[in-house]
């Protein structure tokens, strides 16, 4: 099985995503396909036996869109849209003048603009009705080509009235001007995600024994010597191996100060090289690094559809072929009136051209891509986009204490020997965890320079601690500590501190004003709990709870009808977390390949307030989008189709065209506002 990802231009909607999918999944070999508009990407898993990479391109650009190559290609698209404008407005200079050079003139023009300005609509409805779908470009094209051939038939007299070039002239210019604006605001406030993706795809140059080389990302292998500068997105994870360098960690830890990188750092995939210069030794192939990893989450949060938006999938995709029929009933119904071919097909066309499927398309999967946008720069990787729609349920806020409430980096700060060589034992047991308790007296022993002793094989029973054949390190209900023990005597005990994470009572604070209560339900001591609990003003604390023991609390609460989120490590909470119904989890607390949480809090425990907030805000947004998609297609359909010519009030085609195009864009810049 092979997957391959390309970037694929020329996109629009999410009509045009549902074609390329459709298309794909018709070959031979196709296992699966996933398009996203949004970032132009298309990820298709196939069997080499059965299909090439360059059959995959060729379905692709036989649709009319275009595979990049990797080489920054010159874009027209605004040559285009100054031409489409100017000779828009040369048609009109030459209405004044009657004379058959005029009329042949402006038909020259207009022919012209039919050609260069509209060729990305018939290309676009080509794909959308190849794939048995309709979309924008359809009924786009279908008008302007109707206006310019009844303009042609009205010159030679095969039609009454006179000849109009102007409308599928300036049809084209509004609505090209409209989808430039929109796809500029759109790639501005995806260029962060769209920035990261194309590390997979990038050149870097490395250090071989004939000097540096430029390579693909995708061929450099561990070992590999890379040469990073300032400006550089750091591919790959790496060791500095000579100099030094300044880095912002900001997608990683949340923090924007630059961090200083010497020789023996590790370099993560996905910082941004603020100053200096290094060669660095990469230590893990492009699809094991953190960048990788973490944009993987991305890609599977895209694949994700939260139940409004398969509805307003269904109302765009049914939409074009209802206004296509109800244009044709427009025609008809003014043409039996007695009101001629004339105004009757300027009715039929202003409905044809402000009808706008894409405001529904638009409406929820660019605020969706805006809103993981958004969380990603605040520290939050949300894995499924669904769960924003949850933010409103949640009640209770259930929390850990140990890397949740505090920083997770616990340090000893006494201890009691009851038997020769029992640090020497506690240090075996301890270096087979990655409990931070664990991690704390791994640190303490070495500090004092004990080395392990000789044990056998271990287990680590989540909540209590760790077994290996007689011994056992972890918390015993008697001791107030960390003890280490042979059957039932106690060889040594261990107290350890850790500090409250800043700005932990503020995040609490807005979670209370939510109407959100935090529950603390920690393995812990019921003195250290209350000590944390009271520092924090939490008022419920279960302590000396196991894993099993919050799951049953969750489940205890969602058995009074209540919405439960809980923030864990993503170690002993596991359970919990797949319980309840909305899980942050810490990202120092779980290896991102793994699918733990709901949500990742890359920058900490004030991510969550980071959620709240913009899962609010895109509810908001997604509500304001469709409710303005719905109401302008109600109001303007009917408009467009005489309701008010009895009130002297026409709506011409090319300002219904306008209006067309600038619903789109509306429904973009409302979803990149603040």
């Amino acid at each position: 099985m092979e997957r391959v990802t390309l970037k694929v231009e020329g996109m629009t909607c999410v009509n045009c995503a549902k074609a390329i999918e459709i298309s794909l999944q018709k070959l031979k070999g196709v296992k699966r396909v996933e398009v996203s508009f949004e970032l132009g990407r298309v990820s298709v898993d196939f069997e080499e036996e059965f299909l090439s990479l360059e059959e995959i391109k060729k379905v692709i650009e036989d649709l009319g869109y275009k595979v990049a190559s990797g080489v920054k290609k010159k874009d027209y698209q605004r040559e285009i849209l100054g031409f489409s404008f100017l000779a828009s407005l040369a048609i009109m200079g030459l209405m004044f003048y009657h004379h058959p050079v005029s009329l042949f003139l402006q038909a020259l023009l207009s022919i012209s603009i039919q050609i260069i300005g509209g060729y990305r609509f018939y290309k676009g409805a080509y794909a959308s009705l190849r794939a048995g779908i309709g979309n924008m470009d359809v009924l786009v094209a279908l008008g302007t080509t109707s206006a310019l051939i009844y303009s042609l038939l009205a010159v030679f007299k095969f039609l009454p009235g006179e000849p109009f070039f102007e409308t599928n002239a300036f049809l084209i210019a509004f609505v090209r001007l409209g989808k430039y604006i929109e796809e500029r605001s759109r790639t501005r406030a995806l260029n962060l995600l769209k920035e990261l993706f194309a590390i997979q795809t990038a050149k870097v140059i490395i250090l071989t024994p004939d000097g540096e080389k430029e390579v693909s990302v995708s061929e450099v292998l561990p070992g590999d010597i890379l040469i990073v500068k300032p400006g550089d997105l750091i591919p790959l994870d790496s060791l500095v191996e000579e100099g030094s360098l300044e880095v912002d960690e900001s997608l990683i830890t949340g923090e924007s100060v630059p961090v200083l990188k010497k020789k023996g750092d590790a370099l993560i995939s996905g910082s941004l090289v603020v100053n200096g210069f290094a060669k660095a030794k990469v230590s893990a192939l492009l699809e094991r690094s953190y960048i990788s990893m973490l944009l993987n989450l991305v890609e599977e949060a895209l694949r994700h559809k939260p139940g409004i938006q398969r509805i307003a999938d269904l109302v765009a995709h049914y939409f074009v072929q209802a206004i296509v029929l109800l244009s044709i009933g427009i025609f008809f119904f003014w043409f039996f009136r007695g009101e001629g071919i004339v105004t009757s097909f300027n009715f039929a066309l202003s409905v044809l051209v402000i009808s706008c499927p894409c405001a529904f398309g638009l409406a929820v999967p660019l605020g969706i891509s805006i809103g993981l946008t958004r969380a990603f720069r605040r520290g939050l990787l949300v894995k499924d986009p669904s769960v924003f729609e949850k933010a409103k349920e949640i009640k209770v806020l259930i929390l850990d204490k140990t890397g949740t409430l505090t920083e997770g980096k616990p340090h000893i700060v006494d201890f009691k020997v009851y038997e020769e060589g029992a640090l020497s034992l506690a240090l075996a047991l301890a270096q087979t965890s990655k409990h931070p308790y664990s991690r704390a007296i791994v640190e303490f022993t070495r500090e004092k320079g004990i080395h392990p002793a000789e044990i056998g094989e271990c287990r680590e029973e989540p909540g209590r601690g760790i077994f290996c054949g007689e011994f056992f390190l972890g918390r015993d209900e008697f001791a107030r500590g960390l003890v280490l023990k042979r059957g039932e005597k106690v060889l040594a005990e261990f107290w350890a501190e850790d500090k409250i994470r800043e700005s932990t009572r503020e995040i609490l604070d807005y979670i209370r004003g939510l109407g959100i209560e935090p529950v603390l339900a920690t393995g812990d001591t019921p003195e250290r709990a209350r000590g944390v609990a009271q520092a924090l003003g939490i008022e419920r604390v279960y302590a000396g709870v196991r894993p099993q023991d919050k799951l049953r609390l969750i489940e205890e609460e969602q058995s009074r009808g209540v919405k439960v989120a809980m923030v864990g490590d993503g170690i002993n909470d596991a359970p919990a977390l797949a319980k309840a119904d909305l899980s942050f989890v810490m990202a120092e607390g779980v290896d991102l390949s793994k699918r733990i949480g709901d949500v990742v809090l890359i920058s900490g425990l004030k991510g969550i307030q980071a959620f709240f907030e913009i899962a609010f805000l895109l509810r908001r947004r997604i509500f304001q989008n469709l409710f303005w998609a719905f109401i302008y297609n109600l109001i303007g359909i009917p408009i467009a189709g005489g309701l008010l010519y009895s009130y002297g009030i026409v709506l011409k085609p090319e300002i219904a065209g306008l209006m067309m195009a600038f619903s789109s864009v509306s429904v973009v810049l409302n979803s990149i506002r603040k």
